[in-house]
């Protein structure tokens, strides 16, 4: 993690939540960084990247604790060790994860996570304002990848000059976009826009939506928290990351944008460049 001047100018700093890595990685290839924002005394934002250089395969998740429930921060760490735990013992002996065997991967595992935080929640008498966190997960295999999410996490796939979110958020707004009773301009300003109906925690099953894409070269991706989408349209996001030369430049930039415009909330961006 870094800190940040309110012009934007990152500094280098002790870290609470740091990026985790299996793996020896590339900053060009692949990079993650958090900042806990200006109005936010902790950062409850947890992350993992890893690239293995056996099977060419990659990894990049953004878990976001919820926000004003306690345990926040504990339930997107305990996210991110799990993913990556598990990670570790999928891919081992394999060349390359089959799409399929990744889809079972995340369908698992999340599942798995969500059983351990509900059960807490349920021990503690909390499920009424659960401890919890979103997550949005992205596997890069050999010509495909698979998209895991829950929550108001996102993953995008920037190919050339075009931008798409690969995950569609799991908040009230955006429910209510689709049946009508709002427009997607209202959405973003409504003062229930980040309030989700599905994140890690909070009910007995999560059911996370999986997605198998392909994969082209020059593709890029960014997994990221709301808070840089509060802060940051896809139009400029797009533009930053193909504005910058490196996936470790492009996470730079574009948490730096985010607090200039006020960082009023925790930002986690993980970017991932197609070689």
């Amino acid at each position: 993690m870094s800190t940040c001047k309110q012009d934007g100018t990152i500094l280098d700093s002790p870290s609470r939540t740091q990026v985790i890595e299996l793996y020896p990685t590339a900053a060009s290839c692949i990079a993650a960084d958090s900042h806990p924002g200006f109005l936010r005394e902790n950062n409850e934002d947890s992350f993992g990247i890893t690239a293995d250089p056996a099977s060419g395969c990659a990894l990049l998740f953004v878990a976001d604790g919820i926000g004003g429930n306690s345990g926040g921060d504990l339930a997107s760490q305990f996210t991110a060790k799990g993913m990556l735990s598990q990670w570790k013992r999928f891919i081992a002996g394999k060349k390359a994860p089959a799409a399929d065997g990744t889809v079972a991967f995340f369908r698992d595992t999340l599942e798995g996570i969500n059983r351990t935080i509900y059960g807490i929640n349920a021990d503690q008498g909390t499920l009424a304002a659960p401890m919890g966190t979103t997550i949005a997960a992205l596997a890069l295999l050999n010509g495909q990848i698979v998209v895991a999410h829950a929550g108001d996490s996102r993953v995008y796939r920037i190919r050339g000059n075009e931008i798409e979110c690969l995950t569609e958020d799991h908040s009230l707004v955006q429910k209510w976009v689709h049946e009508g009773v709002m427009s997607a301009q209202d959405a973003k300003v409504h003062p229930m826009a980040h309030v989700i109906y599905k994140s890690i925690g909070q009910q007995r099953t999560l059911g996370p939506e999986i997605r198998i894409l392909d994969r082209e070269h020059g593709d890029k991706f960014i997994v990221c928290s709301d808070g840089l989408m509060c802060h940051v349209s896809d139009p400029e996001i797009r533009d930053i990351v193909n504005r910058s030369q490196s996936a470790k430049e492009a996470v730079q930039a574009l948490i730096a944008s985010a607090l200039k415009r006020g960082g009023h909330d925790n930002v986690t961006v993980a970017c991932y460049y197609q070689a």
